[in-house]
C-alpha cells in the first residue's frame, strides 16, 4: 500500500512538472511570432488589403496567443495603489487605450453597465498608456466598478509591459483572462467611431459584443476550475 502511495505521489509530481513546463507565457509567444506578423501586416497595408490585416491579427491570436498565460503584472491605479494580476481572484477583462484615442461614450457606458452587472464575477480593468495627469478627466467617465490603471511611458518604467502589451499589438486591445491567468481571447473591441455624434446603436453593439465575450470568459474560467478539481480528486 505504501509503495502504491509513493508511486502515485511520484506520478502526480511528474505530471505537475510537465504541466508547468508546457505553460507558455504571452510575452514569449508574441516575441517568437511578432517579426513575421509585422512584416506580413506591412505587406498587406502596402497592398491596401486591410481585410488581410484583420485576418493576420485573428490568425496570430488563434494560432499562437490564445491559451498563453499572463505574466505577473503590477500596474498603478488611478485611485491610488496598484493592481497586481497575481493577487486577482476573479477572471478579468483587460482593455488597453490612451487618453488621446477617441473612446466612444457609448462604449464607456456599456463597460460601466457590464462592470455593474458582472460585479463580483468578472473584473473590468482599463489600462491607459498615458500619464496620470492626462487620464484624470477621462477616468471620471467610468464608474467605481471599473478598475482604471495606467502606465506612464515618459517615466521609463515598466518597459517590458510597454513593449509587450502596447508596441506589439497596439491599441485598443482587449485581453480576456481567467482566474488562472490564462488568456482565452484577444480582440480589438467594437468598431471605432471617429466623430462625437451620438449613436444609440453603438451602445447596443458594444454591450452585446463585450457581454458575449465576458460570458465566454466565465464559462472558460469555470471549465478550468472544474478540470483542476477533477484532476485533484
Amino acid at each position: 500500500m505504501t509503495r502504491l502511495f509513493t508511486l502515485l505521489v511520484a506520478l502526480n509530481l511528474t505530471l505537475s512538472t510537465f504541466a508547468q513546463q508546457e505553460k507558455t507565457f504571452f510575452s514569449d509567444a508574441i516575441t517568437l511570432h511578432l517579426k513575421k506578423y509585422n512584416q506580413n501586416c506591412k505587406n498587406a497595408a502596402l497592398d491596401k488589403d486591410f481585410e488581410r490585416v484583420d485576418y493576420l491579427f485573428d490568425s496570430l491570436v488563434k494560432n499562437h496567443l490564445k491559451g498563453t498565460f499572463l505574466e505577473d503584472l503590477t500596474i498603478k491605479k488611478l485611485s491610488g495603489g496598484t493592481f497586481k494580476t497575481k493577487n486577482n481572484k476573479k477572471p478579468f477583462l483587460l482593455t488597453t487605450t490612451t487618453s488621446w484615442f477617441i473612446k466612444n461614450d457609448e462604449e464607456i457606458e456599456a463597460i460601466n453597465n457590464l462592470a455593474l452587472e458582472f460585479n463580483g464575477k468578472v473584473d473590468i480593468v482599463v489600462l491607459f498608456w498615458d500619464t496620470k495627469k492626462n487620464i484624470k478627466n477621462v477616468g471620471k467617465k467610468y464608474n467605481k466598478d471599473v478598475i482604471i490603471t495606467y502606465v506612464d511611458e515618459t517615466l521609463n518604467q515598466d518597459n517590458s509591459i510597454i513593449n509587450t502589451y502596447k508596441h506589439s499589438l497596439g491599441f485598443p486591445t482587449a485581453f480576456y483572462i481567467t482566474t488562472e491567468k490564462k488568456i482565452v481571447n484577444i480582440d480589438r473591441g467594437v468598431t471605432v467611431k471617429f466623430n462625437t455624434n451620438e449613436n444609440p446603436n453603438l451602445y447596443a453593439e458594444n454591450y452585446t459584443f463585450y457581454h458575449k465575450k465576458m460570458i465566454q470568459l466565465l464559462l472558460s474560467d469555470n471549465l478550468s476550475k472544474d478540470t483542476i478539481l477533477t484532476d485533484t480528486d
